[in-house]
């Protein structure tokens, strides 16, 4: 007999799916502990969404805190690879400001993890994974994707001053083409590099015009090199039809002590921030120890989904159970037996809720028991 869900809420319905996305494409589940020690993040701080960690004193003293990040974990307590890759999933709880509210909050993840040998296959598989993750919530998403070798190739034009980059990072994440046309006035900076920058944060053409965009002013190796590797991702997104879902952003960027290569933000209607977001992170396997090693995944941020997927897709109670306080129990009793056993959902309530349609009443009065319908 086959099990149906609509009892679940929708968030609990897209868990399930995701879960088994993910298991049948190879990826094992992931389980983390909630405690970890405070210097093991202290020392990637960058790497967090928000600078703030919850802390505590264990029982011996040691500064701890609450998890903030998933990826962490799993690149620190990563095993062995076997076959020259590891293949992660996980749906965990993490705790940390809010982008919406600011204030501390319990964030439910679902993400996914490649680590090892991560060839062309894995990185369409894993953009792919995103595409369709999003589209399990929402069948009109969209994956934003950029590639940090653009960037940093674009970067590389226009300053090699550390503090001139970092401003310039900032100001491509704010897609401020204003204040950077400023800041180039104002440092001399190459006027060649600086309207291609001024195109890629201003213009938002098809992904092909995009693309051909790109090519055109690759203006050294580097951004030549990220633009052949997105045209190759793109052709094979949209051999397998998720072009409709596809836009390409050469205005996404991230910090490149962490990031590099294909960078990913995903976003469905009616939700004004990123829902998914990831990309190819080897450089955090270097600063963890793990040089030559490389990774990449995604996660998907629950909080930013709350008011869309926390409902039921329907009235999950097919019948009302009506009794007062003349109600024999053994009545009551009987009765609730006998529909679970039935397979039908009920409420025993002394008050009918308003509002309801297309469900069963049972009016239960001493031992009489009445049924009706609404």
């Amino acid at each position: 007999m086959s099990e149906t869900f609509d009892f679940l809420y929708k968030d609990e319905q897209t868990v399930l799916r995701l879960r088994r996305l993910y298991e049948n494409c190879g990826f094992k589940k992931y389980r983390m502990g909630k405690f970890e020690s405070y210097d093991f993040y202290a020392k990637n701080k960058d790497f967090l969404v928000g600078n703030r960690i919850i802390t505590f004193s264990d029982l011996n003293g040691k500064l701890m805190a609450l998890k903030p990040d998933v990826t962490l974990s799993i690149v620190k307590n990563a095993d062995s690879m076997p076959n020259g890759r590891q293949k992660l999933y996980y749906t965990e709880n993490v705790y940390r400001e809010s982008k919406d509210i600011h204030e501390f909050k319990e964030i439910f993840q679902v993400g996914l993890e490649v680590l090892g040998d991560i060839d062309r296959f894995e990185t369409v598989e894993i953009v792919t994974l995103a595409v369709k993750s999003l589209l399990a919530i929402d069948e009109n998403a969209v994956l934003n994707i950029s590639h940090m070798g653009f960037t940093e190739g674009l970067l590389d034009c226009l300053s090699t001053e550390e503090s001139t980059r970092d401003e310039l990072h900032m100001l491509f994440s704010q897609k401020n083409a204003h204040d950077l046309i400023k800041l180039a006035e104002k440092l001399s900076l190459p006027r060649n590099p600086v309207n291609t920058a001024v195109k890629v944060l201003t213009v938002q053409p098809s992904n092909e015009l995009a693309l051909a965009g790109a090519e055109e002013n690759a203006l050294n190796a580097r951004m030549q090199e990220a633009v052949t590797e997105l045209r190759a991702l793109y052709e094979l997104l949209k051999q397998a039809g998720l072009d409709k879902h596809i836009k390409i952003d050469l205005s996404l960027t991230d910090d490149p002590g962490y990031y590099n290569g294909i960078l990913m933000h995903g976003y469905v209607p009616g939700v004004a921030r990123d829902v998914l977001s990831g990309g190819r992170y080897d450089m955090l396997m270097s600063k963890m120890g793990k040089s030559g090693t490389h990774a990449m995944g995604f996660a998907i941020y629950f909080d930013a989904l709350d008011r869309r997927l926390h409902v039921r897709e329907k009235n999950t109670t097919d019948a009302y159970i009506l009794y007062g306080s003349d109600a024999d129990i053994e009545t009551l009793t009987r009765l609730t037996a006998s529909l679970s056993e039935q397979g039908v959902s009920y409420t025993a309530v002394t008050s009918l809720p308003e509002g309801l349609s297309g469900v069963r009443i049972y009016h239960v009065s001493g031992k009489d028991v009445k049924e009706g319908a609404v």
